[in-house]
């Protein structure tokens, strides 16, 4: 049986399937944990209890010049890199069942 919703069984095994044959050595976690709140509602909050993350990241990416230019077109006086990150590390966790 077939399941379009998001984080379903067939999307996850889908999804588990891909990153095998990708040779990516990760396991497959057993899904987001049910208490973990959505991303949206978390970063639309006025108060945001924040910790901090610290990561090195592969200079050839140019990922600080990206982000400039990226601000810099879109005449925003401040990027949120925090919440950019959490966006994508959420994502990724999720999509990796975790």
């Amino acid at each position: 049986m077939r399941s379009d919703v998001p984080g379903s069984h067939h999307e996850q095994n889908t999804r588990s399937e891909a990153a095998h044959r990708e040779g990516t050595p990760w396991a497959q976690g057993p899904g987001r944990p049910k208490d973990i709140p959505e991303t949206a509602a978390v970063l639309n909050q006025r108060i945001i209890t924040r910790e901090s993350l610290d990561s090195s990241v592969p200079t050839e990416l140019r990922l600080k010049r990206r982000l400039k230019r990226f601000a810099l077109d879109n005449e925003l006086d401040h990027l949120p890199i925090g919440d950019i990150v959490s966006v994508a590390l959420d994502e990724w966790l999720t999509a990796r069942g975790f």
